[in-house]
Order: C-alpha cells, then sequence, then structure tokens
C-alpha cells in the first residue's frame, strides 16, 4: 500500500500500519476516539492496556502531557529513539488510550517514514504493535500480513525494523523515575541523563514477579509476545545445550552457532539469533526468529535466558518470558 493510501485512512479517523524502529505500529490519530476503538477491536486488545502516543519531539509532546525537567533532558539524549515516557495527559488525550488514567505514554521514533507520516497528518499517532493481542510483534511487512490476512488495514513497508523489540517505557510520574518496560535504553543510560536514581524490574526471572494490576505502559501483561508452540525457557544456555530433545516434537532457539546441542543424534530444528552472540542482533532477529520456529507446528520451543546485562539482553529475557509457557 502506498504512504498516500495510509495518510488518507489517519485522517478519516481509519487505522493503517507503519513502521518504527522497533516495530511495526498499527497506527490511528490519538484525538479520535472512533479511530481507537478500531485499534482494540482489530488488536483484539483488552482497554485495561493503554496505547503508546508517537510525536515529532518534546515540544510537541508539551501540546498532550505536562512535561518536565526530567523528560526535557531525556527528549534531547534519546529523541527520536526507543524510550517512551509517562507523564500526566491533557484533556486532549481520549481516556480510551490511557486506559483511563490520567496519564499517556509518549515517545517520539526515528523511522523516517514514520517521521514523514507524523509531519504531513499534523497530529499525534497512537500506535501499539501491529499484531494480535499478546502474540508476538511483528517486524517486517510479511508478518503484519500473515497476522491479519484479509482483515489487514493498509501498510507502509518500511523493511525489517532496527531494533527489533518495543521501547523502553519509563514513568515520569512517580517520586522516583521507574522503567515499566525494558528496551534497548538501559537504567544506566537513564540515570546518567537526569543524574539520580531510576527504579527497575531488571533481573527478576520468573512469571509471577509480573504483576497483573493496572497498567500505566503496554508490554507489563503476564503473558505477552508468545508463539503458538508453548515456549519453554532453560535458567542458562548450558543447561539447555546438555539436554536430550526429539527431532519430531521439538524446536531450539540458540544465540549462534558457538551453542551445539550435545546429547543428541537426531537432526533437531534449530534458529540461531545471531551470528556470534551480538546482543543487538539478539534483538534484531527475537521475534522473527519465534514466528519462523512456530511455523513448523511442533510440540515444544526451547531456549534459555541470556545474562541479565541491565540493558538489550535484559529487554530479551522480558520478552521470552512473558511469552513463555514455564521455566525449567
Amino acid at each position: 500500500m502506498s504512504f498516500d493510501e495510509c495518510k488518507t485512512a489517519l485522517q478519516n479517523s481509519c487505522i493503517c500500519v507503519l513502521p518504527t524502529e522497533t516495530v511495526y505500529g498499527l497506527a490511528c490519530s490519538a484525538f479520535s476516539p472512533k479511530a481507537v476503538d478500531k485499534v482494540f477491536s482489530l488488536k483484539n486488545r483488552p482497554t485495561s492496556n493503554p496505547l503508546i502516543v508517537h510525536v515529532l519531539d518534546h515540544v510537541e509532546a508539551s501540546k498532550i502531557s505536562y512535561t518536565n525537567k526530567f523528560s526535557e533532558k531525556l527528549a534531547k539524549a534519546f529523541w527520536p529513539g526507543p524510550l517512551t515516557m509517562v507523564l500526566p495527559k491533557k484533556e486532549c488525550i481520549p481516556y480510551k488510550i490511557s486506559a483511563d488514567l490520567d496519564t499517556v505514554a509518549i515517545r517520539s521514533p526515528s523511522h523516517r517514514e514514520f517521521r514523514k507520516m507524523l509531519r504531513s497528518v499534523k497530529f499525534p499517532i497512537a500506535a501499539p504493535s501491529a499484531n494480535k493481542s499478546n502474540k508476538i510483534s511483528p517486524t517486517r511487512y510479511q508478518d503484519v500480513l500473515s497476522e491479519f490476512g484479509n482483515d489487514c488495514p493498509p501498510i507502509v513497508d518500511g523493511g525489517s525494523c532496527q531494533i527489533g523489540i518495543e521501547s523502553t517505557v519509563l514513568d515520569l510520574t512517580t517520586d522516583i523515575p521507574e522503567i515499566l518496560r525494558l528496551g534497548s535504553c538501559s537504567k544506566e543510560d537513564i540515570e546518567s541523563v537526569i543524574c539520580c536514581e531510576v527504579n527497575s524490574p531488571e533481573g527478576k526471572c520468573k512469571i509471577d514477579n509480573f504483576t497483573s494490576k493496572s497498567r500505566k505502559s503496554p508490554g507489563q501483561m503476564k503473558k505477552h509476545y508468545a508463539p503458538e508452540t508453548p515456549l519453554y525457557i532453560y535458567p542458562s544456555f548450558e543447561k539447555l545445550i546438555s539436554d536430550s530433545f526429539s527431532e519430531d516434537s521439538d524446536v531450539i532457539l540458540l544465540p549462534s552457532k558457538n551453542y551445539i546441542i550435545k546429547n543428541s543424534g537426531a537432526e533437531l530444528t534449530i534458529q540461531y539469533l545471531s551470528k556470534k552472540g551480538d546482543p543487538k542482533e539478539i534483538a534484531q532477529n527475537l521475534y522473527h526468529s519465534l514466528r519462523f520456529l512456530d511455523n513448523f507446528r511442533k510440540d515444544k520451543m526451547f531456549t534459555s535466558l541470556f545474562p541479565w546485562d541491565n540493558g538489550v539482553l535484559s529487554a530479551v529475557n522480558d520478552r521470552l518470558i512473558r511469552a513463555s509457557t514455564a521455566c525449567i
């Protein structure tokens, strides 16, 4: 589909799909409750799960939220880019977007096509990931087509997403800023800019650690980013590769070809996340790899947590835990 078709859809309170540097987004006007309803309906998304609103810059953010000294510093350091900030919202943002809360999550994306659309329509765009609720986020044009089939809205094809996992979400409405969703912007990155402590969920590795309370941010549900194939997670890749698997019923996700399954003579179905274990490449390929293995329709999928690094691998662990059936 063309850029102009998507622009027309947004202007007419309809929806379209736009690429970002993180994942593809199901986009609508942030000022149109009618369009927001269409997004929730197509995704089958719970109304308690808020949407992120996308803007060009901090000046635009100040028109829809009450910004502060922290948000200004962070925008200067990380925008456009994969950092979302939760701030008190202004009346122009419908409560449907914010899950009936008085806050709004805001980001300035860096993808050229998304920024071009923001300049063209001249209003903020709400855009959760372009997939059915709780399923694997799309990082390629083809993922979106596969997800929605004949119901797919018009799409701008922006190629493969550069980062491949969703943005870091930082809550700036609490006494101590708090990371609500891990992403490629780390706790240390943020603290170095605002020069104060930031609370973070990094290092938690049990599904029970993630609450199901009312949310200020997307990406906080216990079950999320999940393939159809049940996903089982080992605590380390060393334990995973020393176990035995069945070529008939199992598929395996590994960081690189440096890891070899030791106790199996079978020709297992294995997908590698990177060539040499590079963290950025692992994150970029995570969702595509989960989709690829899911297509084999085997009985079980196996992978492992990475060492918690307070950075992008911690964000990958977060996505794997929420996508999993159980930790082994």
